[in-house]
């Protein structure tokens, strides 16, 4: 979240302006209105392709992670993922909120 401070407002600003510095052709960096709730957002995951273009699937949990190379279950992620990357910002607008909330909120 862009307005929940955690740390001080130089780390606050540090961790925006990090993201603003990562983002790029292999980081796509997108913010997520506050309006936006979905099931997926409740816990982290991450969808990985393997040399072979196999694909798994990891998902946390509140007490361990769980890696499945299930299909089914790859797509599904896949298609949460798809989902919550409609709803936010494009890229170019994230960044220009990201900077100016570093600049207005975290100066």
């Amino acid at each position: 979240m862009l307005h929940r401070q955690v740390g001080s407002r130089e780390t606050m600003r540090g961790q925006l302006e990090h993201l603003l510095e990562i983002s790029g052709p292999s980081v796509s960096v997108q913010v997520l209105p506050l309006s936006c709730v979905r099931i997926g957002l409740l816990a982290g995951f991450a969808i990985a392709t393997a040399e072979d273009r196999s694909e798994v699937a990891y998902f946390e949990t509140a007490v361990h992670g769980i890696t499945t190379g299930d299909p089914s279950e790859v797509a599904e992620a896949a298609r949460l993922f798809d989902a919550i990357r409609m709803e936010a910002l494009p890229v170019s607008m994230s960044a220009a909120l990201i900077e100016r909330t570093a600049e207005q909120r975290w100066t």
